[in-house]
């Protein structure tokens, strides 16, 4: 218990806990703002009234005018200038505001960028009028809330303190004795070169934020009220003043210990607290390692000794005395700016008392479960606790041997039970067979299949019964024996006996069947199983089948270029470079058709879909532009007639959806004559069960039979064998993205005269 007191108080506590409690006691110690500290916020009205941001730089200039000439004691700008403003000289003006007043701090932005981490510094003519510079990053913690903030930061050798410092600082009318030079300076000295000039992003001095308040806490006038004189320049005379957005769009906010779930405290108001903190001195430390660890240890050692010394009621009593005073001296501490994280030593006082309590119910219960110890050992498996009999040990003799009797026949029902629910929760149907062949125990998946089965669920068949429904293997009938005599015998090594065959409904199943034996080796059953391969040989036929088919169309490219590069050695069979050149490149493009086509159609069977809100008009017009020049080639036009259309949304993967519609259009392409129309008709259908998208491609081919029709959408087959370009991909694809989009599609074609594809694909708006 020590041990792990002390592990715990070294971890400083128990995260989140101890997070929610540090939380609850800010905002039950939150006091009045400090009135030399004042917000002047871009709020609303002040982007309401001058317009959509960012402003004129000469707006800015005229503010700090006014607190110029009002002998603001410091002005933190909480806004970017990093770019420089085309519009006639706003920058100077702004610039020789900064410098006139002399007391103006502005922030550094440390981003993430290509190369790293850089620093957004102002621009040199503003950062040359600066009193100082002051990073505006916080601290999260790993719930999310700004909790703390280093006084400092560093990046490639420079250091910046932090922003509220930075304007604390100013206020003294000479940087090289703020507090930020001070830590500036114990920071460099702590470091050597290599150290500082780390490309990675340091910070010092990390100190918990002082909060006095939540949002709205200080004293906020707004932008333009200042700058239309509606608030005197007097106003601002000897305050901080912090300028910052509070506009939602503008602000960035942040969660902290004084906000709730429904509000966030914006950047300036922060650094407001910070400032707060610094001007009355306030600041919440961190308590060390060893505080932590002896605060913790102390509580459980007081825990153990009540234990020890006093009775149980008494050792209650005062382990939630222990709470009471660890909760007092949380908040004591706190009171005196140290954070003694207290969740760890309530935990650990908390738990020693039951802890204790089942050790001392152990020990009693030692010696009266040792005759009960020594039947567990004649037992092979014990399922229930071995202190079942104990509550039997103070009976008479006719008692204790009703109580063993009681046991004996509780663990064969428990043995029973664990073979039963063993059995159940095995994945394929499974039959326990007797010496004999009969059937003793069947699990749940054999008797659901027993239904398929036709048989009767109430009764439990024979193995006759159960085999005569499956086609007797070509082993069973070369030997003319029966079903039992191949399953129910043993094979050398104990090995299982396999058997594949196929029931009445198709199905195929693997057979297999095991002896079980007894500690002796005696025969004791027989253990089958039906395992079900329907999906697994499936898959195995259709693999054999796209290896045979694409080992032969993939080989039939290649050949062709090597004869053609035979035929091209030889003067008197080569060929013109033009056409060698065509016909080469015609065998490379199928080569990469077909390639191309198995990557999409393996993307549509993966259940890896990147879902997102597309408008379907803008589908099938990307599709569409996507054929423009295949179609263009052939002199065919491809309508499109999506309007009805423009406010439906789908939720699809957007790139497998565009290649569905596409190859539609490239088949419609390829069989089309030249000169001829592609339609593409989009419109909405409302039913009952929802919105939905019907599009319509339709063209003017040489149309496809309607006993065609299922066997175009299945792979490597053809409705027309005549066209070797490709191997029956392109509408298995088709077919698999749309049904994977939980949509339809379908054909109609006359013979002759063209065909229209018809998909159908629910919306989630329109």
């Amino acid at each position: 218990m020590l041990l792990l007191a002390a592990l715990l108080g070294y971890e400083n506590g128990l995260g989140q806990a101890d997070r929610f409690i540090y939380d609850n006691l800010v905002k039950a110690t939150q006091r009045p703002a400090p009135s030399q500290i004042v917000i002047i916020a871009i709020d609303e009205f002040s982007i309401a009234s001058l317009g959509r941001w960012p402003w004129q730089r000469h707006t800015h200039a005229q503010l700090l005018d006014i607190l110029t000439k009002a002998k603001a004691k410091a002005v933190g700008m909480d806004i970017i200038f990093s770019e420089p403003q085309y519009i006639s000289n706003d920058d100077a003006l702004l610039a020789n505001a900064i410098a006139n007043n002399k007391r103006t701090v502005l922030p550094v932005l440390i981003e993430r960028t290509a190369s790293g981490l850089q620093a957004t510094l102002p621009l040199p003519a503003f950062k040359k009028a600066a009193n100082g510079l002051g990073h505006i990053h916080f601290t999260f913690e790993a719930d999310g809330v700004v909790r703390g903030v280093y006084l400092q930061e560093n990046l490639h050798g420079l250091s910046w303190p932090q922003f509220a410092l930075a304007v604390f600082d100013a206020a003294q009318s000479n940087e090289h004795t703020g507090k930020s030079a001070l830590i500036n300076a114990n920071t460099l000295a702590s470091r050597n070169n290599h150290d500082v000039l780390r490309d990675i992003l340091q910070g010092d001095y990390l100190e918990r934020i002082p909060y006095t308040g939540g949002p709205g806490h200080f004293k906020t006038v707004s932008y333009i009220d200042v700058l239309s004189g509606k608030i005197p320049a007097s106003f601002f005379t000897d305050k901080y003043v912090l300028i910052g957005a509070t506009v939602a769009g503008i602000a960035s906010t942040f969660s902290t210990p004084v906000t709730t779930d429904h509000e966030a405290m914006s950047g300036v108001e922060i650094n407001a607290n910070i400032l707060a903190g610094l001007i009355e001195d306030r600041s919440i430390h961190n308590a060390a390692r060893w505080q932590t660890i002896l605060f913790t240890l102390l509580s459980t050692s007081l825990a153990l000794l009540a234990c020890r010394y006093f009775s149980p009621f008494g050792a209650l009593g005062l382990t939630l005395f222990l709470v009471s005073l660890i909760s007092v001296l949380t908040y004591g501490a706190f009171l005196q700016e140290l954070w003694i994280p207290p969740s760890a030593a309530v935990l650990m006082v908390i738990i020693v008392y039951p802890l204790w309590s089942w050790r001392r119910l152990e020990a009693a219960l030692s010696f009266l479960s040792e005759e009960f110890a020594r039947l567990n050992q004649t037992t092979p498996m014990v399922l229930r606790h071995a202190s079942e009999s104990v509550r039997f040990k103070n009976s008479d003799y006719l008692d204790k041997q009703i109580s063993a009797i009681r046991i004996a026949a509780n663990r064969s029902r428990d043995m029973h039970q664990f073979v039963i629910d063993n059995l159940n929760s095995m994945p394929d149907a499974t039959l326990v067979l007797s010496q004999t062949g009969e059937l003793l125990m069947y699990n749940r998946i054999a008797r659901e299949y027993f239904v398929t089965l036709g048989l009767d669920g109430s009764q439990t068949p024979t193995l006759e019964t159960i085999f005569s429904n499956f086609d007797a293997p070509p082993e069973i009938n070369a030997k003319r024996t029966t079903w039992r005599v191949a399953l129910l015998h043993s094979t050398p090594g104990n090995t299982a006996v396999e058997i594949e065959t196929r029931d009445i409904n198709k199905r195929e199943f693997l057979i297999k069947s095991a002896p079980s034996r007894m500690t002796d080796g005696s025969m004791l059953g027989w253990i089958v199983s039906l395992i079900d391969v329907t999906s697994l040989r499936a898959a195995e036929r259709r693999r054999e089948e796209s290896l045979n088919f694409i080992s032969h169309d993939m080989r039939v490219p290649q050949s062709s270029i090597l004869a053609l590069i035979q035929l091209q050695r030889n003067p008197s069979t080569a060929f013109a470079i033009p056409e060698f050149l065509s016909r080469i490149e015609k065998s490379v493009e199928t080569t990469l058709n077909l390639a191309d086509d198995f990557v999409h159609l393996a993307k549509a069977e993966s259940q890896s879909y990147q879902l997102q809100d597309t408008n379907f008009s803008s589908l099938l017009a990307e599709a569409a532009d996507d054929m423009w020049a295949f179609a263009h080639s052939k002199s065919i036009t491809i309508v499109v007639d999506a309007d009805e259309v423009e406010n439906c949304w789908l939720n699809v993967d957007r790139s497998l959806l565009i290649r569905a519609l596409g190859n539609l259009l490239s088949n419609a392409i390829k069989f089309s004559p030249q000169g001829s129309q592609i339609i593409c008709r989009a419109k909405p259908l409302h039913t009952e069960a929802g919105s939905h998208v019907v599009c319509n491609i339709s063209d003017h081919g040489k149309g496809i039979a309607e006993a065609e029709y299922s066997a175009i959408f299945s792979p490597f087959l053809r409705a027309d064998e005549q066209d070797r370009d490709g191997v029956g991909l392109g509408l298995a694809f088709v077919k698999m993205v749309v049904e994977r989009h939980n949509g339809t599609i379908a054909v109609a074609s006359t013979v002759g005269k063209g065909s229209t594809f018809t998909i159908t694909l629910p919306c989630v708006i329109g």
